[in-house]
């Protein structure tokens, strides 16, 4: 049991530093180029598709407090399975997009940028900061150490509620913007 324990909090960990790395080097390395500029205008669907996943994973976490302020750890189980899913195809979806294509500007100027740069800012860090804390409340809840996944809980959940909030406003605010 302490062997797959450390094996789970390596993984965690490594996830933890992987995953941000990779994010922040899409904006070193110039995107794809062998697209064809039909395929890369396609590709605009993603950030749409992303603003889906975040949203949906939205309503999964407040329905998996509901069920869990109900006793029915089953389906708050499930909700958080699927809402942690949702994370990781908005994150592989993230990524594609951002080889594939240039990073798009705010257009937006005065109050609005500010607004924009608040958000933007704000998700980014707390995004980085949630990998571990979602992926140590899950193993805890999964290996039925409820009190650790109570306590750790109550801060994850408001903060991956954030980060899911802000990633459709993001969207919803950079969209105008993109090149289609």
């Amino acid at each position: 049991m302490v062997n797959n324990e450390t094996n789970v909090k390596r993984f965690i960990w490594t996830m933890a530093v992987v995953i941000p790395t990779v994010v922040a080097l899409l904006f070193l390395i110039p995107p794809v180029e062998s697209l064809s500029e039909s395929t890369r205008q396609s590709l605009y669907i993603l950030p749409k598709l992303n603003a889906l996943f975040n949203g949906t994973a939205f309503c999964c976490l407040i329905a998996a407090y509901a069920a869990i302020r109900s006793n029915n750890i089953k389906v708050h189980r499930s909700f958080t399975t699927t809402a942690l899913s949702l994370s990781v195809l908005f994150l592989v979806s993230y990524v594609a997009f951002h080889l594939t294509t240039e990073s798009t500007k705010f257009g937006g100027e005065g109050w609005i940028r500010s607004v924009y740069l608040f958000i933007l800012i704000s998700h980014i860090v707390l995004s980085t900061g949630i990998i571990p804390l979602v992926l140590f409340t899950y193993a805890r809840g999964l290996g039925m150490q409820v009190e650790k996944h109570r306590r750790l809980a109550k801060i994850t959940w408001p903060i991956w509620l954030y980060v899911t909030a802000t990633g459709v406003i993001v969207y919803l605010m950079i969209s105008p913007y993109y090149p289609h």
